[in-house]
């Protein structure tokens, strides 16, 4: 079985809370946790991606290129 990079990435954990580092480890990981917030999308979020897909769907987009040359929609 192929492993994945998350399993690549618990093994690492494991390994790390298994060694000398582990007291250090759990703090670090704490400490960035204590600031995760969790992402979520507002209503009006959520229409103006939803309109962004059927501008998209009806061609009206602009490559970086043309972007980057100054036209606009």
């Amino acid at each position: 079985m192929k492993q994945t990079a998350l399993d690549d990435l618990v093994a690492k954990v494991k390994a790390i809370t298994e060694s000398p580092q582990r007291e250090l480890f759990v703090k670090i990981v704490e400490s960035f946790y204590e600031h995760v917030e969790p992402e979520y999308f507002s209503q009006e979020d959520l229409a103006d991606i939803q309109e962004g897909q059927e501008d998209i769907k009806q061609g009206k987009y602009l490559s970086l290129e043309e972007y980057r040359q100054g036209k606009r929609l």
